[in-house]
This record gives C-alpha cells, structure tokens and sequence, in this order.
C-alpha cells in the first residue's frame, strides 16, 4: 500500500517521501482501517520534526485522525471488521497512507451514507468545539461568545455550534473574506485579526457588543496577541477555554487578574475524553449528527488526493486555508 513515510525527523516540505510500505498489523487495543479520509492537522508538522506531544519516533506516517472501514482488529478490541470508524491514529501508522492504524477505545462509529470527509471532520473538529464550547465552557442561549480563529476548521465549527445553541458570536478571522465566510456561518460580529490594530479592534467591539460586560465564553484556539488580550474580555464569572495555540505564542493568565476579574480559564484536550470520559463525546457525537442530518451546520471540508499531501500541509502552515482540508487516498 502507499505512506507518506518520514524516515529522517524534518519540516514536511523534505522529511516526507510516498513510499510502497506492507500493510501495518494492529496490535492489541488496535485496529487496521481501509482510509477514506484523514483530516490535515497542525499537529502533522510537528509531528514530522519530531517537535509533537507525541513522538512515535521514525520511520512514521503522519495523519492524526481518519475514517475508514476495519480490515483487522488486534487482541481485546471488540469490534467487528467492516464497521465504518472515525477514530485517532497510531502515529506510527497514520492517515496519511491508504491504510491506517487506530486506537480502538477513540473510535466512534460512522454511519453508513456520511460522506468520509465529513466524517473525519464531524468527529474531531465538531467534537473539539462542542466539548470546548458546551462541556467545559458551559454556554448557554442568549450569552456573548468569543471565537478566536474562527474561520480555521474548529473556530467554524465552534461558530456554528454556538450560533445554533442561540448564543451570541464574536469572531475573528483575518481579512474581509474571512469575516464575511464568518457571518455566512453565524457570527455577528466579527474583527479582522491581520489588522495592524487588531487587539485594540476585539477590545472594542467586545465592549461595544457587550455594554462592557465582556463575554460569558471566550473559546481560543489561537493565542497570541488575541489570546493575550482576551484575559481582559470576560464577564463576570466568565469561562475562558484554552483549546490549542495556533499562532506558536503562549498567552498567560495572572492568577491575580483571575481573581480580581472573577473568570475562569479552562484547559481542553478533546482527545482526552475519548478514554476518561467517553460518555462526553458521545452525547456530543449524537447531538451533532442530529444538527448536521437537519443541514443545521456544515462541514466546510476540501478535499485533497494523497500524492497531495505536502501541498495541503504546505497550504496549512500559510494559514491560507478557510475551513478543513482532508486527504483521500
């Protein structure tokens, strides 16, 4: 079968090579999936230089979450082969490749007729926003929501998730047609986050939208400058979930601003529940099913060829990418 492989740990643009590799076994708690789509992630980068969380070590595939068919199953997965799956890679089998190794206790079942590509991004994405948004920041109809990187895959989904649940939407997002794809989705205001007076811009319109309340919920993904100036949007007994750092730069919380301000900052690392509290993604996974069988939500997904993974990473890391991109083998 055909895998990018990375046989020497360096920026994607040299370290990966597609390559005819055998077909990977899965050993215990795994199992091997037949790849319809794999979204392109951030993560993949890192992981190629060897600069991820997770460090397989080389040679690796790439290509963190995926959706396809069980072709075989490893010891003590009950599972049967045939189900269609989403699920978390073994980054030394990713999705980068026509097949795939999963971690059997991340996977949720896919039905059927759900198109691959929206399925990969229905999984995580949608459930990163929805844990993040409704688990842990607790947002409920009528409140002010902030959305930093809103028209990334998770901010839109995070967009889309809070307009639907009656919620109140303040999105970045850089340039106008960035902004615009924004209020397509539901946000009803939004701040051009390339602008030279950015920071200056969110603070005004939160306060201006807000009567200088600030917002219940700030959902970042991005940190940064943004990330850092959010601390001093929030409400009175607001929750500040911290989702990820796009931007490379690590925003801080002085625990004396978290007293005298009242909020809380709230970590989420979706994949997490996968394994210690499952039943928070499933009741995400049925609630966003439902939205997206009533054509409530969209995926926002591009789909890309295998031999063109490099390109969508390349296309990533310009930040020119509106929504998700997915690889079909």
């Amino acid at each position: 079968m055909r895998a990018w492989r990375v046989n020497e740990l360096g920026h994607p643009s040299t370290a990966l090579t597609l390559e005819d590799v055998p077909s990977p076994e899965p050993p215990a708690g795994q199992v091997r999936i037949r790849v319809e789509a794999t979204n392109v992630n951030f993560a993949d980068i890192l992981v190629c230089q060897g600069i991820y969380q997770d460090r397989p070590g080389v040679p690796l595939t790439p290509g963190t979450e995926s959706c396809g068919v069980i072709q075989a199953v490893g010891a003590g997965v009950d599972l049967a082969i045939g189900t269609r799956v989403a699920g978390m890679t073994n980054m030394k089998h990713g999705g980068y490749a026509e097949e795939a190794l999963l971690k059997a206790e991340t996977v949720l079942e896919m039905p059927d007729d759900l198109d691959a590509c929206d399925a990969t991004v229905l999984y995580s994405t949608f459930q990163t926003a929805h844990v993040g948004l409704f688990h842990r920041g607790q947002l409920e109809a009528d409140q002010w929501v902030l959305v930093l990187g809103a028209s990334s895959g998770v901010g839109a989904a995070a967009v889309q998730l809070a307009a639907q649940r009656g919620a109140h939407v303040i999105a970045t997002a850089g340039g106008a047609d960035k902004q615009a794809h924004c209020r397509s989705l539901g946000a009803e205001i939004t701040v051009d986050s390339t602008a030279d007076d950015a920071v200056d811009a969110l603070y005004a319109a939160v306060m201006e939208a807000t009567d200088g309340a600030g917002v219940a919920v700030a959902f970042d993904p991005v940190g940064g400058p943004l990330g850092e100036v959010t601390r001093r949007l929030m409400a009175f007994e607001g929750r500040l979930v911290v989702i990820g750092f796009a931007s490379g730069t690590i925003p801080s919380y002085p625990a004396n601003h978290v007293l005298v301000k009242n909020y809380t900052v709230l970590g989420m690392a979706w994949a997490e529940y996968t394994t210690r509290r499952r039943t928070v993604i499933e009741e995400a996974h049925a609630d966003i099913l439902g939205l997206y069988r009533e054509g409530r939500i969209r995926t926002d997904v591009t789909s890309l060829p295998l031999t063109d993974v490099p390109v969508a990473l390349a296309s990533l890391e310009a930040r020119t990418v509106t929504g998700r991109l997915a690889i079909v083998p």
